[in-house]
This record gives structure tokens, C-alpha cells and sequence, in this order.
């Protein structure tokens, strides 16, 4: 509170006061209303804002959120699903250390379905879905693949549609977890067997965590060596994809598994998957070994058996064969609705109604079947299933 001589009345001394005119002020050590009323003036007017000067502020804030926001959201999503990922990594390997100590881990199982039918007794299972229909075990009907490709979940049926060059093909199995994950499992039967006295390492991962960085996460160990699944760690919220630009986005992968077509198609009829290597084989010598045509050494052709050799090219393309008489039926049928069919003869496998020295052979142009010599240098389509 200031008090002045003269006769003054005390005033606040707050700058929040209304000051007035005919209230005390300093002059001279005394107190003069004018100066004080000045002031005040003066501070009101510094503190305002003008509307042009908040709406500019206002557009430089939105023009700066807009730029950050999506690297932030997309560095939060990233650690969040590198989380989610070690987390279930972490479930898998808890129940199978517990399969380990009840000795279930120490004989190799005849497929991933006897596999599973343990697996189950440890992990809480929500849903479990066969071959037949694993996509009812997955949010999305289709997923772009780590090659920008898309995918039907429905195709992920054996082992190689996740394991690229998979010597076996068991059937893989899907499963919805207690938590409401999403996993496609393949189980390798030719993987060692663990027994309770074994040594179990454990392994950690790098995984990402946004913004260029990685963490490293407790994971796994090698208990799990006999597994592999893709698991969508975000229950189908998007973006649905194994990786964009090479960074891992909400489908990751567990000991490397990844949806694959498991070979390459030149196009598509049914499940069947095919490739037309028309006449780039090499046709080979069966006069003495007989391994691809049992008939081969009894033909004066035998050191240029193309048959044969059609038939070798095909079973060396994994997963793949010399497409069979009812398979060109087949392939013939769906001609008018696929464009990518060739025209022309191809060698059959089988030798239906042919003699010991000719080949069948299938005229998609008008589905006549017709028997060649084997040296003949006929096209051949190999076929697979998807």
C-alpha cells in the first residue's frame, strides 16, 4: 500500500489497480496520478494480440503439426508393433518351454497339425483353423507381401507358402490367440528334437522402434527352432503389409516366414499354378539311366529323349511336375477365360493311350490328344498348386 504527504489518498500499488485520474502519483517524490494512469495505458496496450497476429500464429502451428504428426504416429505405431511382436514371440516360446519340460519336445512330430494339437495344452488358443480355411483365422482376406505384391491369405496353405525352397509340405495351420492375434504356423519335420537335459539358449532381437532407431527385445529361444509363422500384430488395422520400402510395418515374420506363392506362375487355373517352359529344356540320354522314362533304353532314340527331359526340368523346379493329361484337360478348359493360356502341343507325364515310344501330347486348339515320338521337340508345362 503507498501513502503520499500532501493530503494524498493511498492508492494500490498493484499494476492490476484502476488507476484514475485524481488519484496519487509521483513527482518529485511525491505522487502524481498522471504518470501511473500513463503506465497502465501502456501495459494494456503491450499485452494485446491483434487477430491477424493469433490466426498467423494459429496457421504456422497447423503447418508444423501437419508436417510432424504423421513421422510421430508412424514412430509410435512402429514401437508399438515391435512390442506386440516380441510379445507374442515371448507366448510361443513360454508354452513350448513347458512342452520341453514335459518331454514333448523330444520326438519330431508328422505334421503341423500333430504339432499344434500339443502346442495347444500350453498356450491359450482362441481359434484354430485348418488348411482348408486359414483365412478365417486372419483379419484380411488379402496382404501385400515383403515384394509389393498382393496376396490371398487363403493360398497360405503348406509350408511353402511361408517358406521359400521348403524341402517339405506340410499343411500350415492358423490360430487366433486368447489376446486376439493373428498367426499362420508352419512346423519343419525335419528339425532336430530338443529333450529336457538339453542346453537352451536364449536369443535376443533388434527390432524398430521409429525414427531410424532400434531397441533390443528379449525374444525367443531355441526351443522354437522347429517353427516358423507371420503374425498380423495389429488385428488388421492396415497398412496389412510385411514391409514398405523395406521397413517392417504390422505383418512380421517369426524365424523368417513370409507369405510366399512358394513358385513363380506364368499364370494361374484354379490351384494350379503354371509355367510354360515351351522348348527351352534340354532333351537328355536315357539309354542308360532310366530315371525319368523306365522305357528310355529300349528306343533308338533314347540318347534324345526330349519327354524325359521335359519331365526332369519340371520336378527341378521346387514344387513343381510335368503336367499330367487331366491337368491340360484342365488348363484347356479354362482357356476362354484366360488369355495367358498358349496355344500349341505339350507333353503330358503320363502315357495314357500311347505306346511305350510316344509321349501324349494335348492341341489346346481344338483339345485333341495325339501320341509323338519322344524326341519330338514339343513345349511342356510344369504345374504346381498353390
Amino acid at each position: 500500500m503507498l501513502t503520499g504527504g500532501g493530503g494524498c489518498k493511498p492508492v494500490e500499488s498493484t499494476l492490476s489497480g484502476d488507476l484514475e485520474s485524481g488519484k496519487c502519483k509521483v513527482e518529485n517524490g511525491k505522487l502524481n496520478n498522471f504518470q501511473f494512469s500513463t503506465f497502465n495505458f501502456q501495459l494494456k496496450q503491450k499485452v494485446a494480440f491483434t487477430l491477424a497476429e493469433v490466426l498467423i500464429t494459429l496457421g504456422i502451428i497447423g503447418v508444423v503439426a501437419a508436417i510432424t504428426m504423421p513421422t510421430v504416429i508412424a514412430n509410435i505405431n512402429e514401437r508399438v508393433n515391435s512390442e506386440r511382436q516380441a510379445n507374442i514371440a515371448q507366448k510361443i516360446t513360454q508354452a513350448m518351454e513347458q512342452m520341453r519340460a514335459h518331454g514333448l519336445l523330444n520326438t519330431k512330430y508328422s505334421s503341423t497339425d500333430a504339432f499344434v494339437d500339443e502346442l495347444q495344452k500350453y498356450l491359450k488358443i482362441a481359434k484354430r483353423c485348418d488348411s482348408e480355411h486359414i483365412a478365417d483365422c486372419w483379419p484380411t482376406e488379402t496382404v501385400t507381401t515383403s515384394d509389393e505384391e498382393e496376396f490371398e491369405v487363403s493360398k497360405a496353405k503348406t509350408r511353402k507358402n511361408l517358406i521359400k525352397n521348403a524341402e517339405d509340405n506340410t499343411n500350415n495351420v492358423g490360430l487366433v490367440l486368447a489376446d486376439g492375434a493373428s498367426i499362420i504356423m508352419t512346423y519343419d519335420i525335419g528339425a532336430r528334437t530338443i529333450d529336457v537335459g538339453d542346453e537352451v539358449r536364449a536369443s535376443r532381437t533388434q527390432l524398430p522402434v521409429g525414427g531410424g532407431k532400434m531397441k533390443d527385445f528379449p525374444y525367443t529361444t531355441s526351443v522354437t527352432g522347429a517353427i516358423d509363422f507371420v503374425m498380423d500384430v495389429n488385428g488388421g488395422k492396415g497398412p496389412n503389409s510385411e514391409t514398405i520400402n523395406g521397413k517392417w510395418h504390422d505383418i512380421r515374420s517369426f524365424n523368417g516366414a513370409q507369405f510366399a506363392k512358394g513358385m513363380v506362375c506364368d499364370f494361374e487355373v484354379g490351384n494350379l499354378c503354371v509355367k510354360n517352359l515351351q522348348t527351352t529344356y534340354s532333351c537328355i540320354d536315357t539309354c542308360t539311366d532310366t530315371t525319368w522314362d523306365s522305357n528310355g533304353s529300349s528306343n533308338s532314340y533314347c540318347s534324345n529323349n526330349c519327354w524325359a527331359g521335359a519331365r526332369e526340368a519340371c520336378a527341378g523346379i521346387e514344387g513343381m511336375h510335368l503336367a499330367t493329361l487331366n491337368e491340360l484337360e484342365t488348363i484347356y478348359k479354362a482357356k476362354g477365360t484366360n488369355n495367358k493360356i498358349p496355344n500349341g502341343g505339350f507333353w503330358a507325364s503320363d502315357g495314357i493311350n500311347c505306346a511305350a515310344n510316344g509321349g501324349p501330347r494335348k492341341v489346346f486348339n481344338d483339345g485333341s490328344k495325339e501320341c509323338f515320338v519322344k524326341n519330338a521337340g514339343n513345349s511342356a508345362l510344369c504345374v504346381g498348386s498353390n
